[in-house]
């Protein structure tokens, strides 16, 4: 049976004297291999070094440009050890062409009217595995109905509202038109089918110009570190 050897790091903060616990990373330093360092491998072997340089602190490994254009010194991708999984971070501008926004519609004031209007409140950013695209598509359908596919013309990404439906109505001058409203106001991740085939996109708080994945199995990671290192390399 072999051995493994663990490198752990503790952060404390003291409060009138009293130690507290703040934060813990854990690595595996030898007879095993983490998400952390096979993530870094899969970066190599990907030639993702030959155009960025690392950067490693003891909470995060950064990745920036080596020869950076203006507004670009900033890291373009983050790996962190997390308690929940391997946390990536990347660039919004980078990651929104790629993802799946779900809103939700709600009532709003309109401002210098007595009167109710209509708002959007994002509830989910999701990346959904090109693997599992298929199966994302199927749970949609079956949660929100075939009006949610139209919308979506096949595709994972962009904008769909929770609960979309088609209705007729007519303009003054008889012509008819299709339009779509949202019946509904309840969002819940189980109408999205298994959480197998998606990654959920969060704020990094400490990169709040990224959004963040965790990932805790080796397969998801490396399918989005290729997805996502190709469109990083080919900026």
């Amino acid at each position: 049976m072999s051995k493994l050897i663990y490198d752990v790091m503790q952060r404390f903060e003291v409060e009138n004297g009293v130690p507290h616990l703040v934060s813990t990373n854990i690595q595996v330093i030898q007879g095993g291999e983490d998400l952390l360092s096979l993530a870094t491998s899969l970066l190599a072997k990907l030639g993702f070094y030959e155009k960025f340089e690392e950067n490693r602190t003891s909470q995060y490994i950064g990745f920036r440009l080596k020869k950076p254009g203006k507004g670009t010194k900033r890291y373009q991708l983050v790996l962190a050890q997390r308690k929940e999984g391997l946390c990536i971070s990347v660039p919004q501008n980078i990651a929104k062409p790629y993802i799946l926004e779900i809103f939700r519609v709600v009532d709003a004031p309109i401002k210098y009217e007595f009167d109710l209007g209509e708002a959007e409140i994002t509830e989910a950013r999701l990346w959904v595995l090109p693997s599992k695209e298929d199966l994302f598509l199927e749970a949609i359908k079956s949660s929100y109905g075939s009006t949610a596919i139209r919308l979506l013309k096949g595709e994972v990404v962009g904008r769909l509202g929770a609960h979309p439906f088609e209705y007729e109505d007519q303009f003054d001058n008889g012509q008819t038109f299709i339009g779509i409203d949202y019946g509904g106001n309840e969002f819940k991740f189980e109408q999205l089918g298994s959480s197998d085939n998606y990654l959920i996109l969060m704020e990094d708080k400490l990169f709040p110009y990224t959004w963040q994945v965790c990932i805790t199995s080796s397969e998801v990671l490396n399918e989005f570190l290729a997805y996502f290192a190709k469109i990083l390399m080919e900026q």
